[in-house]
């Protein structure tokens, strides 16, 4: 018996053992980065090129990490030379062994620093190199259009500071633009800054500088000439252009004339909708309103923070501001579900399951901050099905108007399609045809956007759907001249009381300025700001509309912003 006691123990004794070894190891596999400062400066020399010298703040979480990497694509350049690289001060000899540096690549250069295992550490990596030819000559300035940040990289920048420089012996002709990304720009003597803090993965930072013409180069760089000569020889085969655009806007015109006959018999009558109305025309919630007052009937964010708001004035959500976890933080907010009452909407009840519902199961809060990350378009069904369900299930929609829609949309896609083939066909032929014979397939794409913003804009409501949301227009009406001032509030109580239709209308921050500058300083019972904030709580409340009003959906506003024609960006990781 003993014997088996003692042989019981060493087997729990084993496996403790083992369970408690394997966590390091998990740990130690888990491995993150961070860059928490990524620094630019680019010099403008007097003969058009610029030197760059970027250094990155590289934060390392577990590990370990043996390469960081950055991509430099030589587009709209003469080329990259003179590359240097360095860690902590420490230049780095060429050759793929730990504490080397590999450049491989013409376009794009790809620039790899081999690291010794590195983990929980913090290094900051230099990279030097010169672009030739990268301002380019315009009519009225030389120009400088220069993407600072790589387009491509998988982790979170906490501040990046770039510094454009340029001779004493030009200065700008306009003010410096940002034309991608934000941050605040600020132009000095000789000198121009960008400021920016928080930038999510894949945020570009484009910048265009416009110089006193003919101060930098007299002539323009290799890759713009070459450019040019492309276009003059084009030129020379544009003997048949008349014909082309002849034939492409008599297509173009027997186009337009056949569908404008075909609308005039197709399209539904309209009615005349009394204006302004004052107050809501019918118990509608304020989603099914704004989704209603649409061409398409469906839903977007604007409806949601309706739903949102109007819930909150019912008691299900409170909104609180959160305190700064960091003093350079922007201002974040919490929208906490206190309770989910009987009898809520299909759509509410959808909006709920969004916001709160998460792989983990169900949570009781979430912050402004992340609700991008929720609301992808994955989780939006939650909140639009249901939506949409309803409306139909009012019998708003006209299948047959529906059907008439989708064959519209299908007739201007062809025509896009059409359109394609021959762009293509023509771009296989280019050594034989003017670019005048894009005429023909332009006509028809312009024919089936034409057809495809009708179809877009053909009504899929009934007549008395129609009716019933003119109604709701015209009151939506009323709330934009509100907001703009142009008419007095008809009650004390406005602000409040229609705060959900004004997000519903997607005029929500809109009508939080409006009342502020009115001096209304009270602000919903649901919304509790910080008592010590150092703000009055209605420009905590605006603050939180500008928030709320940005917040959902909008993670994919910054994709494609390298496509601005700058040079410039790349690619930068670790691993």
């Amino acid at each position: 018996m003993q014997r088996k006691l003692w042989l019981s123990l060493a087997l729990v004794g084993l496996l403790l053992f083992l369970g408690i070894g394997s966590q390091p190891a998990t740990a130690q596999n888990e491995k993150s980065y961070s860059a928490d400062q990524f620094d630019v400066d680019v010099a403008v020399q007097p003969d058009g090129s610029i030197i760059v010298n970027e250094r990155i703040d590289f934060r390392f979480v577990g590990g370990p990490f043996t390469f960081v990497f950055r991509e430099l694509p030589t587009d709209l350049t003469d080329g990259i030379v003179n590359i240097s690289a360095a860690v902590d001060g420490d230049a780095y000899p060429a050759g793929t062994g730990p504490g080397q540096v590999e450049i491989t690549g013409q376009n794009p250069i790809r620039i790899t620093w081999h690291l010794p295992p590195t983990s929980d550490a913090v290094h900051r990596f230099i990279l030097s190199y010169q672009v030739l030819g990268v301002v380019r000559q315009e009519t009225d300035a030389d120009r400088l259009l220069w993407q600072l940040l790589p387009d491509r990289y998988d982790y979170q920048i906490g501040r990046s500071l770039s510094r454009i420089t340029y001779p004493e012996t030009t200065q700008l002709v306009s003010p410096p633009l940002l034309v991608a990304g934000s941050g605040d720009l600020v132009q000095r003597t000789n000198n121009v800054l960008l400021t920016s803090e928080g930038l999510a993965p894949n945020s570009p930072l484009i910048v265009d500088l416009r110089f006193t013409p003919g101060s930098l180069i007299s002539a323009p760089p290799a890759w713009q000439a070459a450019e040019q000569a492309r276009q003059a020889a084009q030129q020379e085969r544009d003997r048949f252009a008349p014909l082309w655009l002849l034939l492409g806007g008599l297509l173009l015109a027997s186009g337009l004339v056949a569908f404008a006959a075909y609308w005039q018999r197709a399209r539904p009558g309209t009615s005349p909708f009394p204006s302004p109305v004052y107050d809501p025309p019918s118990n509608l919630a304020p989603a099914l309103a704004g989704t209603l007052v649409s061409t398409t009937a469906s839903p977007t964010w604007n409806q949601a923070l309706g739903t949102l708001f109007d819930l909150s004035q019912r008691g299900v959500l409170i909104i609180e501001e959160l305190s700064k976890e960091k003093w350079y933080a922007s201002r974040d907010f919490v929208v906490k579900l206190v309770e989910v009452p009987a009898g809520l909407l299909p759509h509410e009840e959808g909006l709920l399951d969004l916001l709160y519902e998460t792989k983990k199961g169900r949570v009781q809060s979430i912050r402004l901050s992340k609700l991008s990350g929720q609301v992808t378009s994955g989780q939006w069904k939650r909140f639009e099905e249901p939506l949409k369900a309803e409306i139909k299930a009012a019998g708003y929609l006209s299948p047959a108007r529906k059907a008439t829609r989708q064959r519209l949309i299908g007739l201007g896609i062809a025509g896009f399609m059409l359109s394609i083939v021959g762009l293509v066909a023509i771009a296989l032929l280019q050594s034989f045809l003017s670019l005048a014979a894009m005429a023909v397939p332009l006509a028809l794409a312009v024919l089936g956007m034409v057809i495809l913003i009708a179809g877009g804009a053909y009504p899929v409501k009934t007549d008395e759907a129609l009716q019933l949301a003119g109604h709701w227009q015209a009151f939506f009406d009323h709330l934009k001249a509100l907001t703009k001032g142009k008419t007095k509030p008809t009650r004390p109580d406005l602000f409040e009381l229609y705060l959900p239709y004004a997000a519903a209308a997607g005029l929500l921050h809109a009508w939080a300025k409006r009342f502020e500058k009115a001096g209304v300083t009270a602000v919903p019972g649901w919304f509790h700001p910080l008592a010590d904030g150092g703000s009055s709580h209605m420009a905590v409340f605006v603050a939180m509309t500008a928030a709320t009003s940005s917040s959902g959906g909008s993670a994919a506003g910054a994709a494609g912003a390298a496509g601005a024609g700058a040079a410039g960006g790349g690619a930068s990781g670790a691993g």
